[in-house]
């Protein structure tokens, strides 16, 4: 990719200057011709032409060479602020899970070389700080299993920050995201605050740009260069979305198995590390899915001395209540103790609860069953990390070396209060649930929508009269009514207020922000943050607006009306099938994947037919129109909710409904609306035949590749369809119109912190979220409740988000 980009503006130069010889031969070749030229002039006329070919040409071959040293010079900064950033993370990621002094437990692990070349580790028993040391020297494939909580996760990030230490400059980066993040192939998944299209690589990319700030263009390439080493945790936790048709609902797993095994380099297989529960795995085998060429380990449970010893360095050597757990544990081999705190993340919490002082706590003997043990334990997780936490930034406040740290900026919570608020917020698969899910479908809609149409209606209430002077007064005209268009921007909000439910039901509540991070970031960094967002938002909610507006200007120029009408209709029959190439361009867009999707695409367009005749009998009615549009949008939503229509087919039965309703000729007298209306029907029926379920890749691999290669031409096509957009609508509308649907435009661009703003405040006043959450994430995560993976929250352990699903409120102490 990035020598493709090197070569490119090279290429264009070294065009362009063959283009203008070309041209300024043939004109002397003309002119020659017609007599206006003596061949004598020939060289003189051509000499400017040659010389200044000759300079583009030095200037491609000149740009060529500093473009490939800055990209190299770039690549390298990328990576080491890719490796820095990591850091950051993975760094205090470990503390949290293995305290200050980094007490890693060294299991036992059996080891099962199964690599396809280069260096096998040793098979048989060993440490995993052996793991450690021979995986860092020479990087391979690794799978990492045990039962649950057997402290995978924990050896991930004590591996990505090992690999980071031996990291020499240059050399690939380790990355630790979580694979069950991993879209399939057709779907999108938000990630953060962005949606990330499927694909492993295209995943890896966007996690990337979208967890560690990396430039797009550096992302792809370090990529593609395999200077990043995925670490990839919670395969087995990919269940939760399997597909229902395939072989024990692990169609996803699967999947994602086959994407990892196609993950080569130029060596063979690339490195990269997977965690998966040990009993999912070797289900998964039986079905003939597993990561070929790779070493595979199995982590057994802490035994009485490694419990002892962890006892030891947690507690610094001094007197604890924990100290009788190594007697307890040997002396009931298969007692509850030693059967649950066999795993790292219960022997852990049980020294959070245990470690500072026995209290009124419940004697560790007493347990009868590995359960009752379990549900003590996970009672008593949040209220003794609230007190810890509580505790620490009392104590950072108070010191002076504590002044500016993370800690002293961290706000007190009740635990109460903590409990209820994360068991509202405990999303599917262990991560936070968006805003949208802790509030509720139907109250995010109607904030939404409520929110959209009153914003809307202000806006209009009191800006057009303003703007009104602006404009030549023979402008300022509704063609169909001022009633119209203010339904047309109301449908436009109506819309757009849907949209922003459906986002923000689907959007994780934030990225993890700058608190949760090992070292805070600048005031530096953080200006520049903000003026990047307040440049996108200005730019999103100003340029299209008067892009739209520009173009309807266009109507009331000399120009229009001397335009050929098939030059309109030309124009419009090109829009409409560029329509549908950029749906091809989408990834989660098929046709039909059956035999009834398949007729589905040609009865929908049918069905059209008499929706549009119901709609044009209902124009001219301020009332019965709207109602009906209301009406047909709602059963196309009901249709793609119930799985009885696809996307696609819904579209084309919009275009032929949207037909009938204002028939009118296909021919090019017609200008711009019947080319329109042509291409679009051109597009789909093609569009049936090409995405398909079974050529849909190949299609939008097609138009993707096309894309990429007039890529740099896509800022000035967006501003020119805007613009078209907006002659199209003045010719239906009017200008006034336009003005009325480019100030709602602007007006939803920016009302999506409002609505985000209402809902944190009405699931604060319900209970279920504090009002400003991001801070409270970032203290869950420094309270040891929540994890960091890949750039987002995800609760500690899964048996503690279970158990928080399962307890809407505190147990009894």
């Amino acid at each position: 990719m990035g020598a493709r980009q090197v070569r490119g503006p090279a290429r264009w130069l070294f065009v362009g200057g063959a283009a203008t010889l070309l041209a300024s031969g043939v004109w002397a070749v003309w002119s020659m011709r017609v007599g206006g030229m003596q061949p004598q002039d020939v060289a003189g006329v051509l000499g400017l032409p040659l010389g200044v070919f000759g300079l583009l040409v030095g200037s491609a071959i000149s740009l060529s060479a500093l473009r490939l040293q800055r990209a190299s010079d770039g690549l390298a900064v990328a990576l080491d602020r890719l490796a820095g950033a990591v850091e950051d993370v993975e760094v205090a990621e470990r503390t949290h899970m293995l305290g200050t002094g980094a007490h890693l437990i060294d299991l036992h692990v059996d080891v099962e070389p199964r690599g396809g070349g280069g260096v096998v580790p040793p098979p048989g028993l060993q440490r995993l700080s052996d793991v450690a040391r021979w995986y860092c020297a020479a990087p391979g494939r690794l799978v990492v299993t045990g039962p649950a909580g057997a402290g995978k996760t924990v050896l991930a990030v004590h591996l990505v920050v090992r690999l980071l230490e031996a990291r020499s400059p240059g050399s690939p980066v380790p990355v630790r995201l979580s694979i069950r993040d991993l879209p399939p192939p057709g779907r999108r998944r938000w990630r953060g605050l962005r949606r990330a299209p499927g694909g492993l690589e295209q995943w890896l990319v966007t996690s990337l740009v979208n967890s560690y700030d990396v430039d797009g263009v550096a992302a792809a390439d370090l990529v593609a260069r395999r200077l990043v080493i995925p670490v990839l945790d919670g395969l087995d936790e990919m269940d939760g979305e399997g597909d229902e048709d395939d072989e024990g609902g692990s169609g996803r797993a699967r999947q994602a198995l086959a994407e990892l095994n196609e993950y080569q380099g130029l060596g063979g297989s690339s490195p990269l590390v997977l965690t998966c529960r040990a009993q999912r795995y070797a289900e998964l085998a039986d079905q003939q899915a597993w990561l070929r060429e790779a070493t595979v380990l199995r982590i057994a449970g802490v035994d009485a001395d490694q419990a002892d010893a962890y006892v030891q360095l947690r507690s610094d050597g001094r007197a604890s209540p924990m100290d009788a757990v190594a007697d307890v544990m040997r002396g009931s081999a298969a007692g509850p103790v030693a059967g649950l705190l066999s795993s790292p993340f219960y022997l852990g919490l049980a020294f959070a609860v245990y470690g500072e002082g026995a209290g009124s706590l419940r004697p560790l003997a007493d347990f009868r069953t590995e359960g009752e043990l379990r549900e003590y334990l996970l009672a008593r997780c949040v209220p003794t990390a609230t007190a810890a936490a509580n505790a620490a930034a009392r104590r950072a406040r108070s010191s002076l070396a504590g002044t500016g740290s993370v800690r002293s900026r961290q706000a007190e919570y009740e635990a109460g209060a903590v409990h209820r608020w994360l068991h509202h917020m405990a999303g599917p698969e262990g991560r936070i649930a968006s805003v949208g899910d802790v509030v509720g479908t139907w109250i995010t809609l109607t904030l939404s929508v409520v929110t959209g149409l009153a914003m809307v209606a202000l806006v209009l209430h009191v800006v057009p009269d303003a703007l009104a002077g602006w404009f030549p007064e023979s402008w300022w005209e509704h063609r169909q009514g001022a009633g119209m268009s203010l339904f047309a921007a109301g449908t436009f909000a109506l819309g757009a207020g849907v949209g922003w439910m459906s986002t923000l039901s689907e959007r994780e509540p934030s990225r993890v922000s700058e608190r949760a991070r090992q070292r805070p970031a600048r005031v530096g960094e953080r200006l520049a943050g903000a003026v990047r967002r307040t440049c996108r938002t200005a730019y999103g909610a100003l340029v299209p607006p008067a892009a739209v507006v520009l173009g309807a200007s266009f109507v009331y120029g000399d120009w229009y009306g001397d335009v050929p009408g098939w030059v309109w209709y030309v124009l419009g029959a090109v829009t409409g099938a560029l329509f549908f190439a950029f749906l091809a361009y989408e990834e989660n867009l098929v046709a039909h994947t059956d035999r009834r999707e398949r007729i589905e695409c040609a009865v929908l367009p049918a069905l059209g037919i008499p929706a549009g005749l119901v709609l044009r009998g209902a124009v001219g009615s301020a009332v019965a129109l709207p109602v009906g549009m209301v009406a047909l949008i709602a059963i196309g939503g009901l249709l793609k909710r119930l799985g009885l229509a696809r996307t696609y087919s819904l579209i084309g039965g919009a275009g032929t409904c949207a037909y009938v309703a204002d028939p009118g000729t296909l021919w090019p007298d017609g200008r711009f609306p019947p080319g329109f209306m042509v291409g679009f029907a051109a597009a789909y029926v093609l569009g049936c035949f090409l995405l398909g379920s079974d050529k849909a890749a190949h299609t939008r691999e097609a138009v993707q590749r096309a894309g990429r290669r007039i890529d740099w031409l896509r800022p000035l096509g967006s501003f020119a369809l805007v613009m078209l957009a907006g002659l199209v609508a003045a010719t239906q509308l009017g200008f006034a119109g336009v003005v009325f649907l480019a100030l709602a435009l602007a007006t939803l661009r920016l009302i999506g912190p409002v609505i985000y703003a209402l809902l944190i405040l009405t699931a604060h006043l319900l209970g279920r979220m504090p009002l400003t959450p991001d801070t409270f994430l970032a203290w869950a995560y420094h309270a040891g409740l929540l994890r960091i993976v890949g750039g987002a929250y995800q609760f500690r352990h899964s048996e503690l988000q279970e158990w928080l699903d399962r307890n809407p409120t505190p147990p009894d102490r």
